[in-house]
């Protein structure tokens, strides 16, 4: 039988290691068990989350304060109560709608560098 090698790269980022590492340990818990659901919600959100990212174009952050407000507004959408119109928004399905109307983030969202030139954090790779 061939192993697969499921090390995380290590040029992946923080925020890929963190999704990895959550998604095999979720599919190491029983379905039914209450941890399993609050991690796929963690992984949803942190997928809504690169989306709207990579939607606005937020360049990776190079400075360590730039850093800390990315890392707050990945917090601040696992607490989001507007998932539903997040996911519609970005899914296109609501294209009147604005993000800054429903996103708890748009402040710290509209402080983040956006530049077509630089690597994105949360783009797919």
């Amino acid at each position: 039988m061939t192993e697969i090698d499921t090390a995380v790269p290590p040029a992946s980022g923080g925020f890929l290691s963190r999704m990895i590492a959550l998604a095999r340990l979720s599919e190491g818990i029983g379905r039914l068990e209450p941890r399993r659901a609050l991690l796929d919600k963690i992984l949803r959100r942190m997928l809504l989350f690169a989306r709207m990212t990579e939607r606005l174009g937020i360049a990776a952050p190079q400075s360590p304060l730039m850093r800390a407000v990315l890392r707050e507004a990945e917090l601040g959408c696992l607490d989001c109560r507007a998932a539903g119109r997040c996911r519609r928004w970005l899914d296109g399905s609501s294209p009147d709608d604005d993000y800054r109307d429903f996103c708890p983030n748009e402040g710290l969202l509209a402080v983040l560098p956006r530049q077509d030139n630089v690597q994105r954090p949360y783009a797919p790779e």
